[in-house]
């Protein structure tokens, strides 16, 4: 029945809440827009007004149980997560299934012989110089780990020739920004345990390690743990002579220059696993200058792979060849490089011999004390030579790059070609080029 047109209307305990509030409201701002005005302060707390005074004694819609009387199982799951407080130091938590890693850069042969000796003396100042050769390439050489293959050794105690460098050559690995030289080649006995000695002396005077040849056996390899990734480097030399190796033997100095010989490198493997290593990289001196890679390369490949290794790259043939996955133990994908081709050469007489690249991975923990290999791209290089003053002089490039400035027409054409070599071998490999920025 409807209400007759006298009867008094009466209002919800809600309602009357609502319009309370409402009056409330309406002072309060009276009175704060007034002292405002006035430019006198407000002290809300003089206003003695308190939001809960309003709340009338109604019965709430749920009834809560005391804290104490809910089960403490119950209790965890219903309270919210407490949020994560940023560290002090403003650095971001890491979560915990965050995988570590790191960069690799690892870079052609170095070959300080023939006309790159001949063409580095300076006759004024009676040294050989090699200043500023790497200069153009350093800013591709900035990963958290770099190496490069170096076929000199270095030494002042014995004569310079194709084989021996000053001891001061080794600045220039510095110069690029590598901390790790393989230095394993065919005529590394040249200058006897003396001269392997002195590179590695050389070496650690520039903070730059030496792997592949050592003054003890135990220093032919090397293990870091950048990235939190543990890692060992292992490198071996195939085409010492037998004559040399033969008079190592008799002198008790074999093990100083390993040699790449299956068994050898799969126990090297097997005892960096067991000595935790997550990934292990091996690097070899191998082939014939200007050879593709031979049926014995091959089978060694595939043996190192069976072995255990997360990555196998090469050099020998000074001249860049392809880079492609090979099987690996319990059917992974091994990435093998067999060549890097040259960082620095003199020999001029082919545009593959001034030729190479530089190999740039990412090394990933997979979190079960193995690792993979990732994001492998290149960068391709070419040794400009050019001529000022009446003296010659050398710099290591991108051949990617824009063209220097100095470089001739000529030079120009030639860097073309040997940009053109690099990406033609390496053309449907699993290796991508790195464009410059």
């Amino acid at each position: 029945m409807g209400r007759g047109n006298g009867q008094k209307r009466r209002f919800s305990a809600g309602t009357k809440f609502m319009l309370g509030l409402l009056v409330i409201v309406l002072c309060g701002s009276a009175v704060v827009l007034g002292r405002l005005s006035s430019g006198a302060t407000v002290d809300l707390g003089k206003l003695q007004m308190n939001i809960l005074d309003l709340q009338e004694t109604f019965a709430p819609e749920t009834e809560q149980r005391p804290a104490a009387t809910i089960p403490a199982e119950q209790q965890n799951m219903t309270q919210p997560a407490a949020a994560t407080a940023k560290p002090a130091n403003g650095n971001e938590q890491i979560p915990e299934n965050a995988k570590a890693s790191y960069t690799l850069t690892i870079g052609g042969s170095i070959s300080l012989s023939g006309e790159v000796r001949k063409n580095s003396w300076n006759a004024d100042a009676k040294m050989t110089d090699y200043s500023d050769v790497m200069m153009l390439l350093a800013p591709h050489v900035k990963a958290d780990v770099n190496c490069v293959f170096l076929e000199n050794i270095l030494s002042d105690e014995h004569k310079a020739n194709d084989y021996v460098a000053p001891a001061a050559a080794a600045s220039l690995l510095k110069e690029a920004g590598f901390g790790m030289a393989a230095c394993g080649f065919s005529q590394a006995y040249t200058a006897g345990e003396n001269g392997l000695d002195a590179t590695v002396n050389a070496l650690e005077g520039q903070q730059i390690r030496a792997i592949g040849i050592g003054s003890r056996e135990d220093e032919t390899s090397a293990t870091t743990d950048t990235g939190h990734v543990k890692t060992t480097f292992l490198q071996y030399t195939t085409g010492v002579p037998a004559k040399t190796r033969k008079n190592m033997g008799r002198e008790g100095t074999e093990s100083l220059i390993p040699e790449a010989e299956i068994t050898r490198i799969t126990d090297d493997i097997a005892d960096a696993r067991a000595r935790g290593a997550e990934a292990v990289i091996v690097l070899l001196n191998w082939g014939k200058t200007g050879k593709d890679p031979d049926r014995a390369q091959k089978e060694l490949a595939e043996g190192i792979a069976m072995a255990g290794a997360d990555l196998i790259v090469g050099n020998g043939s000074h001249v860049p060849q392809k880079a492609e996955y090979i099987t690996g133990r319990n059917g992974k994908n091994i990435l093998c490089v067999w060549s890097l081709g040259s960082l620095l050469c003199g020999d001029r007489a082919n545009i593959k011999r001034i030729s190479g690249y530089l190999l740039h991975v990412t090394v990933q923990s997979d979190g079960q004390g193995g690792a993979e290999i990732l994001h492998p791209e290149y960068t391709p290089v070419y040794t400009w030579k050019y001529k000022q003053d009446g003296r010659y002089y050398y710099h290591c490039i991108a051949s990617n790059s824009n063209n220097p400035d100095g470089m001739d027409s000529e030079q120009r054409k030639n860097m073309a070609k040997s940009l053109e070599t690099v990406t033609d071998v390496l053309l449907g490999s699993p290796v991508t080029e790195r464009r410059t920025k």
